[in-house]
Parts: structure tokens; sequence; C-alpha cells
């Protein structure tokens, strides 16, 4: 199976990767974790579920980064490449050259008694070293930013014992091969597919249960466990809101072009919740514009304030760092690093309004180029 990365790094190998943000002002740590939630078994697949957990945040400015060594691009990859059939070992050679800002177990930042935490959830086959980029970014800008990787979802999972399971879509890949409406209609579709976004949703109320166990011993207890934002990509997502809906401690949702789950979609949320995503032709095309349609009434009956963020120009993956790392051209380099930049600045501005009392500047748009739409309710 190739995994999402390895498309994008087809004919790649002739640009060299850099430092994706050579002008960073604040120290940024990251620990990571492997965690079996042993209370929970996988309905289709078997088995605990096994989440991978890395954890960026502020670093202490006071103490020295030479001796930390600075993280990984891609996590775990020194111990797992060798064991994953899709991996070569040119891959690897690249994606070990890719420099990151971020120093394992620095000490976290004593500028502030407690930071607000927010989860991220990766796209369907995809990892969150390919969301660096953001995590780093808001890390610098007073946020702790827990990425998970799931179990099969994600691109690969490694045990304590650096067992690795990569990434099995035997589930998604069997819904795909149905046909669509004469063997299932797209809302049955969509329900079915929502057994998976809610294990997901699942993973990171499992996540946060144990950041509560280790905040003290691990954080000096500087996790706000009472500030909690979510975020994620396509089915991370959609593993965002079903995680807001199962567990009011989520206090805000961002999804980045991710199709709620229908009990959602039914139901709505009650976190103040934002969409970033592709601007697509839905006023001409019939799928597109039944899609638009279904994340704008999903806006209108969620009980606190919505936004939609539609970006033109791009598509479902242009939100991946990996983009700018296997970009051809410096033409191609400064696009892909404008978008994730506006990306980045859109999620900083929506979490620091709602978990930091903020303002929140937002004009409703409506150009080629970028649509803004606000659904602020009373």
């Amino acid at each position: 199976m190739k995994c999402l990365i390895f498309l994008l790094l087809i004919g790649s190998w002739s640009c060299q990767p850099k430092n994706i943000n050579e002008n960073q002002i604040s120290k940024i740590g990251t620990k990571s974790f492997k965690w079996y939630d042993r209370e929970r078994v996988d309905e289709y697949y078997g088995g605990f579920r096994l989440i991978n957990v890395q954890v960026w945040y502020p670093a202490d400015s006071n103490e020295s980064n030479k001796n930390y060594p600075l993280a990984p691009y891609y996590y775990e990859i020194d111990s797992t490449h060798k064991k994953l059939g899709h991996w070569t070992a040119e891959d690897y050679q690249f994606v070990s050259k890719i420099k990151t800002n971020s120093y394992v177990n620095h000490p976290i930042s004593t500028d502030q008694s407690k930071f607000p935490v927010i989860l991220l959830s990766p796209s369907l086959g995809g990892n969150i070293s390919q969301y660096t980029y953001y995590a780093e970014y808001l890390a610098e800008r007073g946020f702790i930013v827990v990425g998970v990787n799931h179990l099969y979802e994600s691109e690969y999972v490694v045990d304590n014992n650096m067992n690795v399971f990569p990434a099995n879509l035997t589930f998604h890949d069997s819904l795909k091969l149905l046909d669509i409406p004469s063997q299932i209609t797209a809302e049955k579709y969509r329900e079915v597919k929502g057994a998976r976004h809610l294990v997901l949703g699942e993973d990171l109320i499992f996540c946060l249960n144990k950041l509560e166990e280790i905040n003290q011993s691990e954080f000096s207890g500087q996790l706000d466990l009472q500030n909690i934002g979510a975020f994620g990509h396509s089915i991370g997502g959609a593993a965002s809101i079903y995680a807001s809906y199962l567990d009011e401690r989520f206090d805000v949702i961002l999804d980045i072009d991710g199709t709620p789950p229908t009990i959602a979609l039914k139901n709505g949320i009650n976190a103040p919740f934002m969409f970033i995503e592709d601007l697509t032709d839905y006023k001409n095309h019939k799928g597109y514009k039944k899609m638009h349609q279904r994340r704008s009434s999903f806006c209108e009956i969620n009980s606190a304030d919505s936004y939609r963020i539609l970006i033109g120009g791009i598509n479902h993956n242009s939100f991946l760092d990996i983009n700018y790392h296997t970009a051809q051209s410096s033409d191609e380099k400064k696009k892909v690093l404008e978008l994730l930049r506006k990306t980045a600045q859109y999620i900083d501005q929506f979490f620091s309004h709602y978990l930091k009392g903020t303002e929140l500047d937002l004009t409703e748009i409506k150009s080629d180029s970028l649509e803004i739409i606000k659904y602020e309710k009373d």
C-alpha cells in the first residue's frame, strides 16, 4: 500500500529539504508517548486501541537548546522505516533531511502557569508529522498541541516494543467498492463511515484522559485542561467533531475539509466551530453543491458560533506541510508556504478567541479566491 506522503514525493528527490520556518522566535519542546486503551476493543479490526502521541509546547527560554536534540520530522522513522513495506531507502534519506524547530524533552516554559491544549488528528492514511508546521506555529504562540496517530487509520503506529502497525484501510476500501446509489445510498454510506469516526473520536477522548493522568508528572501541571480545543484534517476533522459530540470537555472544534459524522450533521454540536476548506465550484457542480449545502446546514444547526473559510486555488491535500518539502521550485515553495501560513493564522485566531479570549477579527467576504461565511448565534 502506498500512503499519501509517497504519492506526494514521486519525482521530488531533486529538491533539498530545508527548515520550513527559519525565522522562529520562541523555543519549542516536544515529547512523545505510546498509549494502549485496554478498556476498548476495536469492533472491526479486533484488539485494543493503540495511539501514538506527539506533544509540542512552548519551551523554557532560559534553558539552552544544546542539551536537547532536534526532533525528527517524521515520527519514529529511524526505528520503523525498514518495517514499512512501502518505504524505500531513498524515502527515508529524504525525510531524514527535513528539519524541525522542536527540541526533544526540552523543559516547558515557565512564562505562564498554564497553556491551552489543542488535540490534532490527521487525515486518513496520514501522519501527524505532516502537520508539524501547524503544531510548531501554535506552540510558538502559547498553545500545547497534542498530535494523535490512530491505529489502522493513520500511516502507522508503534507500540512500546517497537512493533509497527501500518495503516489498514480495509474498512474504508470495502465501502468504496459499493456502488452509490444502487448498493448503498450516499446518506447510508456516510452513516456507516461514522463507525470509524466514532472510534477515532473515542481515541481523542482517551488521549485527553491520559493527559489528565500525566499533567503533573510530564508537564508540571501546565496543561490547561479547562481550555481544550481539537482540530483535524479530513477524517481527523470528523473525529474531532465526534469527540466534541461525546465529551463536553472539548470547548472548541476546527475541521480542515472533513465531512462531519452523520450524527453531528443531524444534531449539530455545542462547541464553537470552524471549517477551513478548499473553495469548489459549488454553484455549477452538482456534487460540490450538495456538499456545500450540507456543511452550511451543519453550521446553521450548531448551538454555538460557526464559521466557514473557503480558500480558492487549492485542493483537499494542499493543507499538508509535506507539500513544501517536495515542492520543485522556489515559486512553488513560496505558494505552499503562503497557504500554510494563511491556514495557521486562521487556526490561531480561532482558537485564541475561544481559549484565550482574544478578539476574532473575521469579516464576511465572497470572491474567487476567498469566502468567509459567519453563522454567529445571539
